[in-house]
């Protein structure tokens, strides 16, 4: 069962026009965990091979960075649906990359997301890091 509610409302784009100085403008996170405020998972999901933009990413960073635990990341999730009438379905994704303490990892061979989140969430001792 799908969570989307209103397929018409999510299609909605907000257009930052008018909200931006020079190049600088609004940005937005594609998918956020937190767990007990003690564990803090971000992601960004881009069609596979696409980077995260400069500013987005430093967003992304300095979010995880000035998190209160180390229990923080960043993760760069790729897809690979190129129909855009078609929904993509977030547990079908692939980690591509994850963001701790300072340093980016990129992986060769991707990780399909919910086994990643598993393991973080074992990893960080919350059991509610569990899908």
């Amino acid at each position: 069962m799908s969570l989307i509610r209103n397929r018409k409302k999510v299609r909605q784009v907000i257009d930052f026009t008018g909200v931006q100085n020079g190049r600088m403008h609004p940005s937005d996170i594609d998918a956020v965990l937190e767990f007990n405020n003690d564990v803090l998972i971000l992601m960004e999901v881009k069609y596979r091979r696409r980077p995260i933009p400069t500013g987005q990413r430093l967003l992304l960073e300095r979010i995880v960075d000035s998190w209160h635990t180390d229990r923080s990341c960043a993760l760069k999730v790729e897809h690979e649906f190129t129909n855009d009438d078609e929904n993509i379905p977030l547990h079908t994704c692939l980690v591509t990359g994850f963001y701790n303490r300072r340093h980016w990892v990129y992986y060769k061979d991707p990780v399909p997301l919910v086994d990643y989140l598993n393991e973080l969430g074992e990893k960080w001792d919350c059991k509610k890091c569990k899908f």
